[in-house]
C-alpha cells in the first residue's frame, strides 16, 4: 500500500490510472477528507436514491463510531468451506495496490470492509436468502465515518488501465453531491401488517427432544431459533426501521445490510471479537431474563438471574470456550472470575468481558473463525452442536447469529453476532430468535424467551410482541 501527501483525488485518480497502465493490474485508490458533520442515519436514507440495493449500517453501542457504506466498489464472497480464508486473501491483494492519502490511521476510515459471514456454511440454503453468501464483505464506494466529535468521507474507486481519470471524477462528484445535498424522508407511519408463528409446537417438539439428548449425554447445549412472519401490503423500508432502533435500543450494535431487494437489520446486544492494534477484546453473553417494570422489581430479576443455576451453568459454557479460543490465539488473557449484568431495553443477561494480546499470526478473521458459533450461539460442543442445529430447526439461519461487522487495512476492526435482528423482503419480513437448550430446559419456558428476544424488532418495526 502506497501513502502519498495530501492530494486531491483528482491528482490521486491520474497516479492509479498511470500506475494502472503500468502494471496491468487494478489499483485501489481511497480519498479521505473531513467533512461537517452529517446524520449518519440521514446519510443511509440519502443514499437509497442512488445505490439501493448497496447499502451497509454499522454503529457500536456507545456511538463512538457509526460506518455507513454506499455503493460497492468491490465484493468479496466465498461459500463453503475456505469463504472467510478467501475474502481476507482477496482483501489483502488488493491493499497491495492501493494509493491512500493520510498521514495518520483515523480508525474507521479509508479502505476498509463492511458485511459478514452466514452461521453455517455447511447448512442447506434456501430462496430466502438469496443474495447473501456464506461470506459477503464490501468495499464501499463511499464510506461516510462518524464519531463522537468528527466526521469523515472516504471515497473508494478500483482503477484500471486505460480508464479517463476525468470522466471518474465527475462521476465521482456526481455521486458525491447527491448523497450530500438531498433531504432524506422517514416514513411517518410504520406499514401494518399480519404476524404468523412459523411451527411454533415443532419448535417445543424440538427443544423437548433436544433437552432428553442432553441429558442422555449426547451433547452439553444446544442452541435452537425460530422464525416469525411478517406479511404487510406495502412494502418494509429499511430506514425508518433502522431510525427506531437507532432511537429505541440505544445499548445495542446496529447493522444494516443489503443485498438487492433484501436487507438484513437489527441491534444485537453481544460483541463477538474487536480488534485494535494488537490488543482483542471479547464478550460471553449468555444467561437471560426480562427487565423489570419497576427498579425493585428489575433489580431482583437480575439477582436472581445472577444466581440461577441453569442460567450459570449456560453462560459458563460460553466463558470456557471463549477462554480456550483466546488461549490459543492471544497471551495475556484476562477474564474476570463472575458475570456481571449486561442491561438492554427488554431484557438482561449475564456478561462477562475477556481480553488479550495477539499472538504475531493472529488476524481478525482467524479469531473471527476461531470464536463463531460461541455456545451462546450454537451450543457445546461446538461440531456436535451445529450439527444437531442442521438435523433439528426447521428454518434457514442464514445469517441470522452470524458475525457481523467490519475490517480495515490496518487489521483493525470488530465483529458483533446478528441477533435480535429480521430480513426484510419486499412485502415480508422473518424475524429470528433462539435460546440455548440444556438438560434442565422447559419448552414453554425457552418459547417465553423468545418472545422477549423478538420484541427488539417486533418494537422498532411498530408491532406487539407475538
Amino acid at each position: 500500500m502506497s501513502m502519498v501527501k495530501q492530494l486531491d483525488i483528482h491528482e490521486m485518480l491520474i497516479q492509479g490510472t498511470a500506475r494502472a497502465q503500468q502494471t496491468h493490474t487494478d489499483v485501489l485508490v481511497s480519498h479521505i477528507t473531513p467533512v461537517k458533520w452529517i446524520n449518519p442515519l440521514a446519510f443511509f436514507a440519502k443514499s437509497a436514491k442512488r445505490f439501493a440495493g448497496e447499502r451497509n449500517f454499522w454503529s457500536d453501542p456507545a456511538r463512538d463510531l457509526v460506518l455507513v457504506g454506499a455503493g460497492v466498489t468491490r465484493f468479496f464472497q466465498g461459500n463453503g468451506k475456505g469463504h472467510v480464508a478467501k475474502v481476507e486473501g482477496e482483501w489483502k491483494n488488493l491493499l497491495g495496490s492501493c494509493i491512500r492519502d493520510d498521514q495518520r490511521h483515523i480508525a474507521g476510515t479509508g479502505p476498509l470492509l463492511l458485511g459478514g459471514f452466514s452461521f453455517d456454511p455447511l447448512s442447506q440454503r434456501t430462496p430466502l436468502w438469496d443474495g447473501f453468501s456464506d461470506a459477503s464483505m464490501v468495499l464501499p464506494r463511499f464510506l461516510l465515518t462518524v464519531t463522537k466529535t468528527e466526521c469523515y468521507l472516504t471515497i473508494n474507486v478500483v482503477v484500471q488501465s486505460g480508464e479517463d481519470p476525468f470522466v471518474l471524477m465527475k462521476e465521482l462528484e456526481q455521486e458525491k453531491n447527491s448523497l450530500l445535498d438531498a433531504d432524506p424522508v422517514f416514513p411517518k407511519e410504520p406499514p401494518s401488517f399480519s404476524l404468523e408463528e412459523v411451527e411454533p409446537e415443532e419448535w417445543k417438539a424440538s427443544v423437548m427432544k433436544a433437552a432428553s439428548e442432553i441429558r442422555k449425554g449426547v451433547l452439553d447445549k444446544v442452541v435452537l431459533a425460530r422464525e416469525i412472519r411478517l406479511s404487510s401490503q406495502n412494502s418494509f423500508v429499511p430506514d425508518g426501521i433502522l431510525k427506531n432502533l437507532w432511537d429505541q435500543q440505544p445499548d445495542s450494535f446496529l447493522f444494516a445490510v443489503e443485498r438487492g431487494k433484501s436487507c438484513f437489520l437489527g441491534a444485537s446486544p453481544e460483541r463477538l471479537v474487536k480488534c485494535r492494534g494488537e490488543e482483542y477484546i471479547s464478550a460471553s453473553l449468555a444467561g437471560t431474563t426480562r427487565r423489570g417494570s419497576t427498579p425493585e422489581e428489575d433489580e431482583e430479576l437480575g439477582r436472581e438471574l445472577l444466581q440461577d443455576p441453569k442460567n450459570r451453568v449456560e453462560h459458563e459454557v460460553v466463558v470456557d470456550m471463549v477462554r480456550e479460543a483466546f488461549l490459543a490465539e492471544c497471551d495475556d488473557v484476562r477474564i474476570p472470575r463472575a458475570p456481571r449484568l449486561y442491561k438492554t431495553r427488554f431484557v438482561q443477561h449475564l456478561y462477562t468481558p475477556v481480553t488479550g494480546r495477539a499472538k504475531p499470526e493472529t488476524s481478525l478473521l482467524s479469531m473471527v473463525e476461531r470464536l463463531h458459533p460461541t455456545p451462546a450461539l450454537g451450543g457445546y460442543p461446538k461440531e456436535q452442536s451445529v450439527a444437531k442445529i442442521r438435523e433439528m430447526e426447521r428454518m434457514d439461519r442464514g445469517w441470522y447469529a452470524g458475525p457481523v461487522g467490519w475490517l480495515d487495512s490496518q487489521g483493525d476492526g470488530e465483529f458483533f453476532v446478528a441477533i435480535r435482528s429480521g430480513l426484510l423482503k419486499n412485502k415480508t419480513a422473518s424475524l429470528f430468535a433462539g435460546c440455548g437448550i440444556v438438560g434442565k430446559s422447559d419448552p414453554d419456558s425457552e418459547y417465553e424467551e423468545t418472545k422477549m428476544k423478538f420484541r427488539p424488532m417486533l418494537s422498532a418495526l411498530g408491532g406487539m410482541e407475538p
